[in-house]
């Protein structure tokens, strides 16, 4: 199997992160699996239940693709940084966060690496609850990760193959590509 056509090579994150992203995995990391029915019925719940239909409106699920070509995924997790205790999910378009306060982003959810290390990944993004009247798939994955997914490599065949992993799960998506240019300003 061809990885990195299908899902991108397997590079390291861009920006920066914390080194409690580089040490500490999310309380809510599962890795996708065949017979993994717990996130399908968690997705199928917002469509039937409002109280978690409205939880799922603003917490966005963060996934992304391993260089073994495994798909992980948790809630953006923010820990108090003196404790180490979780103390919320990240919402969408949430408030600031408390310089007390450190979050769990993408890289968070690769093992953790020594001092000095850095971690890899294909592609990464999220899955948002975004029901429309004209579509058939309230739930939508992204690669709006500023790590691993908006990079100028990054295609839309990238995202539609991953997409395909979810649906071959019976989690159905519909896609929301978010294209990058470079710093000449091509894609």
């Amino acid at each position: 199997m061809d990885l990195d056509g299908l899902f991108g090579p397997a590079l390291p994150f861009e920006r920066g992160a914390s080194d409690v992203e580089m040490t500490v995995r999310p309380q809510s990391l599962q890795r996708l699996t065949d017979g993994h029915e717990a996130l399908r019925v968690y997705m199928e719940g917002a469509q039937t239940l409002r109280l978690t239909g409205v939880i799922h409106r603003t917490t966005p699920i963060l996934w992304l693709v391993d260089s073994a070509g495994d798909i992980w995924f948790a809630m953006e997790e923010v820990l108090d940084a003196n404790s180490g205790e979780l103390t919320y999910i990240l919402p969408r378009n949430g408030p600031p966060m408390r310089p007390r306060d450190v979050r769990l982003g993408h890289p968070a959810l690769l093992p953790p690496v020594r001092s000095g290390e850095t971690k890899i990944a294909r592609i990464g993004g999220e899955i948002n609850y975004n029901p429309h009247p004209l579509e058939p798939d309230p739930w939508v994955i992204s690669n709006n990760s500023g790590r691993f997914g908006k990079r100028t490599h990054i295609n839309k065949s990238h995202l539609e193959h991953v997409r395909e992993v979810f649906s071959s799960h019976g989690i159905p998506l519909r896609l929301f590509f978010i294209y990058t240019e470079d710093a000449t300003g091509g894609r």
